[in-house]
C-alpha cells in the first residue's frame, strides 16, 4: 500500500542516485549532460538531494511501502509548499550547483518552449504535479512504478484536477504513457536531449 514516508539522508542520497545514474540509451542522453563536472554526477545527485530533502521535510513523498522499493513525489497547487519550503527548495538547489550553474541549468530547461507547469500556471490551472518518481535498482521492473502513478492520479482525482509531468527520457514517457497519461508535446533541449510533456486529463 502507497503510504506517505520520511526517508533517512542515505535513502535520499540512492533515489538521487537512480535518477543520475539512468541509462538513456544511444538516442539520447536526457539533461544529465547539461549539470556541471559531468561526467561526474555528484553535483547533479547533491542538486536532486537538495529536493527530495525539501519534499522530505514537508511531508510530500510517498513510498511502496515500508521498504522503500519506489518513491513518488507530489506537488498539489491547490495544497502549496508554504512559502518558505520554497525558499529552503532554492536555497539548497543553489548551494548544491553554485548560483552561475543554477542559472544555466534553470535556462536549459525553458529551451524549446515553455514547460508544461509554466503553461499550466500562466493559464491559472490547478493541477498535481509528479516532481520525481525512482525505483530502487534492484526493484525495477517488477512493478512498482504502476501503484505510485495511481496515487498520482487518487490525489487528482480528489480535487478533479489533471496530472502533469514533465521526463528527459523516452522509454520514461513510454512507460506513462502505458499506465495512462498521455504524451502530448516534446521539446527540444539540445542535441540528443528533449523534454516530454504528459498529462492525465
Amino acid at each position: 500500500m502507497v503510504k506517505k514516508v520520511k526517508l533517512t539522508n542515505d535513502e535520499m542520497r540512492k533515489f538521487a542516485e537512480v535518477f543520475a545514474y539512468y541509462d538513456y540509451g544511444d538516442k539520447e542522453t536526457g539533461m544529465v549532460p547539461y549539470y556541471p563536472g559531468y561526467p561526474d554526477r555528484t553535483k547533479l545527485i547533491n542538486y536532486l538531494v537538495a529536493m527530495i530533502s525539501v519534499a522530505n521535510e514537508y511531508n510530500a513523498v510517498y513510498s511502496t511501502s515500508d521498504n522503500k522499493e519506489g518513491i513518488i513525489i507530489l506537488t498539489d497547487t491547490t495544497h502549496p509548499y508554504p512559502a518558505l519550503a520554497s525558499i529552503k527548495m532554492m536555497y539548497r538547489m543553489v548551494k548544491a550547483l553554485g548560483l552561475k550553474d543554477f542559472g544555466n541549468i534553470i535556462k536549459k530547461f525553458q529551451e524549446g518552449g515553455a514547460s508544461l507547469e509554466k503553461k499550466y500556471r500562466d493559464s491559472k490551472k490547478q493541477f498535481v504535479q509528479i516532481e520525481l518518481l525512482a525505483i530502487r535498482k534492484e526493484y525495477q521492473g517488477k512493478g512498482f512504478m504502476r501503484p505510485l502513478v495511481e496515487k498520482a492520479f487518487e490525489v487528482a482525482d480528489r480535487s478533479d484536477l489533471p496530472v502533469i509531468l514533465s521526463t528527459d527520457a523516452e522509454l520514461k514517457k513510454d512507460k506513462y504513457v502505458h499506465l495512462g497519461m498521455e504524451h502530448i508535446n516534446t521539446r527540444t533541449l539540445g542535441d540528443k536531449s528533449y523534454m516530454y510533456d504528459l498529462v492525465r486529463k
